[in-house]
């Protein structure tokens, strides 16, 4: 028993124990921070993401000059997140801007769509 005893007490004393810990530990901190700076990146992919969308749609209502009921739903439900994951003030300038608008129904929307193309000479 005590030779039992005696070896653990040497290999707890020893520094290959505490070498093999302080690797293990050192491995583990290594994936935790690579693991949150993908989490970091993929939150500012989507961020940008989330930027570009509702810039474009945000232009394209004011232009316009109205929404309909399913595009305001759709711009909260992506201008939301947006905000909750720190986004800046160029998507809330639009966003105000197309809580301001007037509503319009789905078939007023293409007609409104089609003059506009029509007078940038985009329509066919």
């Amino acid at each position: 028993m005590n030779t039992v005893i005696t070896v653990i007490l040497g290999i707890f004393g020893s520094g290959t124990f505490c070498s093999l810990l302080t690797l293990g530990l050192n491995r583990h901190w290594q994936q935790k921070d690579q693991k949150a700076a993908r989490s970091t990146a993929e939150s500012r992919m989507i961020l940008g993401l989330g930027h570009d969308k509702i810039l474009y749609l945000t232009d394209r209502f004011v232009k316009r000059g109205a929404i309909t009921l399913k595009e305001k739903r759709n711009l909260e439900y992506l201008y939301v997140p947006y905000k909750d994951l720190g986004g800046n003030g160029d998507c809330k300038i639009g966003y105000d801007a197309c809580q301001k608008l007037r509503i319009a129904s789905e078939d007023e929307a293409e007609v409104l769509d089609w003059e506009l193309r029509k007078k940038n000479g985009e329509a066919s």
